[in-house]
């Protein structure tokens, strides 16, 4: 584990595992997740021969916890993931992302700078509806920031954490305290706030997003777009993804049946398999 600290200043934990001379597989979490959502990632990846590298994101996890107004844009979130793959001298790491995540993941794939690899989105939030997002908007207004850091207890991080997965009787109590420590770190519930306001959730109609897809260069077209049938968070995203079908939008789709929003999480070992193909197919 290492800091990798941004122009800005911000610091953000990065976890690296594998040889150094194999392909790189960057790892992005969701939004109130970190790396540790990857944790059954990383053996299996370095056995297929991957070098992995996984990052929490401004606000999360071990990273700091900024608390300018518009840190938690969706430029700003792909500008610190882009200083991540400079700085780490990442060269064309294939993207795996989950939810926000992949919202920052396939923005940086547009871009095209820094060049990525193959393109890996797990139920990403651009794909559907946040049905949640609304009413936590409602519930939080300005205002309540003040108080924030000390409203966190882990019952409501446990039950937030349930909603994410298809099966949630597959959580442990290891897990609910992974999540819940770092919520307890002073500035993390008003990051996670300012990113309820600040960041881009609109999703765009499927015509756009066929347009963004097909603007994708290199290695990185087609994307595989992983879908949990049973995601409780991200709502009508299959039926999006028909629609982009339907405009012969490029990418592959591979659904998990019953799988929910962290499927990454939740079925590493249906899921990873999936993905590896996908990221040795541009060989």
């Amino acid at each position: 584990m290492r800091r990798v600290v941004l122009s800005d200043g911000i610091g953000l934990r990065v976890v690296e595992a594998g040889d150094a001379r194999g392909e790189l597989v960057l790892l992005v979490h969701g939004w109130g997740a970190s790396l540790y959502m990857w944790r059954e990632w990383f053996a299996p990846l370095v056995t297929a021969g991957f070098r992995v590298v996984a990052v929490d994101l401004p606000g999360h996890g071990l990273s700091d916890k900024p608390h300018d107004p518009g840190r938690y844009g969706l430029e700003r979130m792909v500008a610190a993931l882009q200083e991540v793959i400079g700085l780490e001298r990442l060269k064309a790491p294939h993207v795996v992302a989950q939810s926000m995540g992949g919202t920052i993941a396939l923005e940086l794939a547009v871009r095209a700078d820094p060049v990525i690899g193959r393109l890996v989105l797990v139920n990403p939030a651009c794909f559907g509806v946040v049905r949640l997002l609304p009413l936590a908007r409602h519930a939080s207004p300005a205002a309540v920031e003040a108080v924030l850091d000390r409203i966190v207890p882990r019952w409501v991080v446990a039950r937030a954490h349930r909603v994410v997965y298809g099966d949630p009787s597959l959580i442990t109590e290891a897990d609910i305290d992974q999540y819940w420590a770092p919520s307890q770190f002073p500035g993390y519930a008003r990051a996670m706030r300012r990113l309820v306001h600040e960041f881009s959730w609109k999703r765009s109609s499927p015509e756009m997003m066929t347009e963004k897809l097909r603007a994708l260069r290199g290695a990185a077209t087609p994307p595989l777009v992983v879908l949990g049938t049973r995601d409780r968070l991200v709502r009508k995203a299959r039926p999006y993804v028909a629609a982009l079908q339907a405009l012969h939008a490029p990418m592959v789709v591979y659904e998990s049946d019953g799988g929910g929003h962290a499927l990454n999480e939740e079925r590493p070992r249906e899921i990873i398999p999936v993905v590896v193909r996908h990221l040795r197919s541009g060989r």
